[in-house]
């Protein structure tokens, strides 16, 4: 029916989307601002505003799409946006605990102040030690120290005068040595020996004895007045020591305490040093040299107790922090305790305590991509419990997993005011939202960003003016005016959708980037229209390997598809791959073989298990559709059977069950279907033709074996009316439908289809006997039907319940021919 076919047939400029000449009045990107508004997810803004804005706990954000549509880049313009209109939040550090050395302090100080708090008190200990070394060696120090020695030894001289003296009356010697002060008889002036102490009478011994009692006695008392003496001495030393190091020290901390001290926790960390140092003076000594290796290490960690550890510090001028975790793992995340080797020995200290991005961006914004944060779901958890808590406590997971209880670090929290962003999929969005209370609490605001926007003249020129933002931050050349059209068509193209434009600007802005290459090697000054087109094809060129291969198989029969003549009961279904990186679209041969039977349909891949569930459905329509034109009986009477030919991998989509029951209706019919035209579009069970995906992808698909072969002028695709709007084909097929050498119809319904693929009129209403027009499609089935029926009733008993006699079963079945060895494994299809 060639009116038909006139009247069905789609122009080039309807295939296409071109962009209005008054759109982009520009010559070259040079000419036009660089875009830095965002457009095109207004709904994704107000939701950011909105978290933004909100400063009760729980009002998070989660930026929900899919990857490459910008989400990041635009909530890190809105944060940086925000951020630097903000007061940088205070610093952090942690200092040591005098009082409990296990619990570090921290201590929060003026944002950017840290360092310098720091390095003031290192500046102020150092030179405590350089004092307190020097007022120790000093001359006015050695001579009072060695008044507290004359002292000590004239006490000590007056003392042991005084025992020789008692000693001396009771005619005693007093030896003093190492091990004390011991006593000996004189006899004869001279101390006794035993043979003279023998000599003596039992009466003179006695007398000897009783006199070391009692000079034995003024002994100890001397020695304990000694004691005492030397006590007294020590005391008055350390009172020397002391006061002499807190001369040397407190001067040192006066400024600390001018300029910090409003704040009581500086002022008493302050303190707490200038009195250590004062007291433990010995470890800055150099003349107090350990005495091993032992010894040497603790007296290096007593020096770092002095040492201020800046835990985080802001710069006043840029505002609050905006922190960026791509690697958010849980010490990334919340901070970790570090050890260090020393000498066989693990040690730790305030001083290595070291912060997570949580705290770098406490009193700011914290974005983080929830994929790689699932990856670790402790690092989950600990956020989400610091966000509950509104604290930061740094502590290492190790702990939690020990056996027996140690001794470890427990530094104070740190309060938390952080907002933190999740980047990531709605899909997971819905999971943790339904299934994890904690996540439902702490994130209530979702920002959904559009995959795709309205394509308006304001649209197309803020893709113009994305195309030079990158031109300027990739240091591209300028694109022409016909060069931003042809973008502006291929995102439409993206999309599927002459009406709209892709919010996918990853993908994008590659293909700027792509042809800016090409132009670049044709030696260009600036990227034109050529270069577009030069990009997208190699594009394609790359990934279509499996494409071609199939299409070589078509062209040479091995894999066997008709684009000439008519078959009865045989049609060029529409299938798309789909590779991952690209989707590409292919004819498949569907044939379909009718007889009389008890209404069975079968379809061959969904009784192999090779269709999916929605393949399924489609296919389950057919026979509602044959009920509502020809009645339940006669819709009872046939047996069918189809099938998609040399397709050997699982199929899914409904697209292809107008092209099943045009086959049907062919068969039932015996009137062939042209073969020069391919088939798509689902269909519902009153005839009416639905819209399907891929619609670009299976028009090419058949055009590119059609011009392998060479076109007629006869060959094109029929789809359904309602893709209209999603054809938007490459350039050498708008061409060649253009110069008629290839065609597109649009129609809408299978009363439409079957007349064009036929020639014949379809019979679309039953005339005044309540039948359909002689001649018309479906008359001859209706007539097909009824002699079905009539087979029936003549059939013998022994047919089986599908109305066809039993074969019995003589042996296994034999394999089905696999793919040809030298085609690739077919990727999954989708009809």
């Amino acid at each position: 029916m060639p009116g038909l076919r006139d009247e069905r047939r789609l122009t080039s400029e309807q295939v296409t989307a071109p962009v209005a000449d008054d759109w982009l009045p520009f010559e070259t990107t040079d000419d036009i601002p660089a875009l830095e508004a965002v457009f095109g997810q207004e709904r994704a803004v107000r939701a950011i505003e909105f978290a933004l804005g909100m400063q009760a706990k729980g009002y998070n954000l989660y930026a929900s799409g899919p990857d490459g549509f910008g989400k990041s880049t635009i909530v890190e313009m809105f944060l940086r946006r925000r951020a630097a209109a903000a007061e940088a939040p205070l610093d952090w550090v942690y200092v040591h605990n005098f009082h409990d050395p296990d619990k570090p302090a921290a201590i929060s100080l003026p944002p950017g102040t840290a360092h310098s708090f720091a390095q003031e008190v290192r500046h102020a200990v150092q030179a405590a030690a350089r004092d307190i070394n020097a007022v120790f060696e000093s001359d006015d120090y050695a001579r009072q120290r060695q008044a507290i020695a004359d002292q000590l030894d004239a006490m000590r001289a007056q003392v042991l005068e005084a025992l020789q003296e008692q000693a001396r009356q009771v005619n005693f010697a007093l030896q003093a040595g190492a091990a004390g002060i011991s006593t000996a008889p004189l006899i004869n002036s001279e101390p006794a020996t035993e043979e003279s102490f023998n000599a003596l009478s039992d009466e003179e011994k006695a007398k000897i004895a009783e006199s070391r009692r009692t000079l034995e006695k003024t002994i100890q008392e001397g020695l304990l007045s000694l004691r005492a003496g030397e006590r007294q001495a020590m005391e008055v030393a350390e009172q020397l020591d002391a006061k002499t190091a807190a001369f040397a020290v407190n001067h040192l901390f006066d400024h600390l305490q001018e300029r910090y001290g409003n704040d009581q926790e500086i002022r008493e960390f302050l303190e707490a040093i200038r009195d250590d140092l004062a007291e433990n003076h010995t470890s800055m000594r150099e003349d107090q040299q350990p005495a091993n290796p032992m010894a040497q290490l603790a007296r290096i960690s007593a020096a770092r107790r002095y040492e201020v550890n800046v835990y985080v510090s802001n710069d006043p001028q840029r505002g609050a922090p905006v922190v960026v975790e791509r690697n958010p793992t849980y010490y990334n995340l919340i901070g970790r305790i570090e050890y260090e080797g020393n000498m066989g020995v693990s040690i730790t200290d305030h001083t290595l305590i070291r912060a997570g991005a949580l705290a770098h961006a406490n009193g700011g914004y914290l974005v983080v991509r929830l994929r790689e944060l699932l990856n670790t779901p402790a690092a989950l958890e600990g956020l989400k419990r610091a966000l509950m808590a509104g604290l930061i406590t740094v502590e290492n997971l190790s702990e939690n997993f020990q056996l027996v209880p140690t001794t470890a670090l427990r530094p104070e929290p740190i309060p938390l005011a952080v907002k933190v962003v999740l980047v990531g999929e709605s899909v997971l969005y819905g999971l943790l939202y339904r299934y994890d209370p904690d996540f439902r609490e702490l994130f209530r605001v979702k920002a959904d960003f559009e995959t795709e926007f309205v394509r308006t003249r304001e649209s197309a020129s803020g893709l113009a003016s994305i195309i030079r933002a990158e031109c300027d931050r990739g240091e591209l050349l300028d694109f022409t005016r016909a060069a931003v059209c042809r973008l502006v068509e291929h995102s439409s193209r993206m999309v599927d959708d002459r009406r709209r434009l892709s919010a996918n600007m990853g993908a994008f802005l590659d293909v700027v980037r792509q042809a800016d290459h090409w132009a670049r090697q044709d030696g260009a000054e600036t990227v034109h229209e050529r270069h577009i087109l030069k990009a997208l094809d190699e594009r394609i060129y790359r990934s279509s390997l499996i494409a071609d291969r199939i299409q070589s198989s078509m062209s040479d029969g091995t894999i066997h598809v008709e684009t000439e003549g008519g078959r009865i009961g045989q049609i060029n279904a529409l299938s798309v791959f789909d590779l991952g990186d690209m989707m590409f679209g292919s004819p498949s041969r569907v044939t379909c073989v009718t007889s009389a039977g008890r209404g069975t349909i079968v379809m061959v891949e969904r009784e192999s298990e090779m269709a999916g569930r929605i393949h399924n459905k489609g296919f389950l329509i057919l026979r509602g559709f044959l009920a509502h034109k020809f009645g339940q009986d006669r819709a009872s009477s046939l047996h069918a059977s189809l099938t998609f030919e040399q397709l050997y991998s699982d199929i899914d989509g409904d697209s292809a069950s107008s092209t099943e029951l045009y086959a049907l209706l062919s068969s039932l019919a015996e009137v062939p279907i042209d073969q020069s035209v391919a088939v798509t579009g689902s269909v519902d069970q009153l005839g009416r033709v639905q819209p399907i995906g891929g619609a670009n992808a299976k028009i090419e698909g058949f055009f590119d074996i059609c011009r392998a072969r060479g076109l007629t002028g006869k060959q094109g695709v029929m789809i359904p009316r309602t893709n209209i709007e999603n054809v938007i084909l490459r350039h050498e097929v708008a061409e060649a439908i253009a110069a008629g050498q290839f065609h597109v119809w649009a129609i809408d319904s299978i009363e439409d289809g079957i007349e064009l693929l036929t020639g014949i009129p379809a019979g679309r209403e039953r005339n005044a006997e309540g039948r359909y027009p002689e001649g018309t499609i479906f008359r001859l089935v209706e007539d097909r039907l009824a002699e079905f029926a009539s087979s029936l009733e003549r059939r013998p008993a022994t047919t089986g319940a599908d109305g066809h006699v039993p074969i019995p079963h003589q042996g296994p079945y034999p394999t089905p021919p696999g793919i040809p060895p030298r085609l690739p494994p077919e990727p999954p299809v989708i009809v």
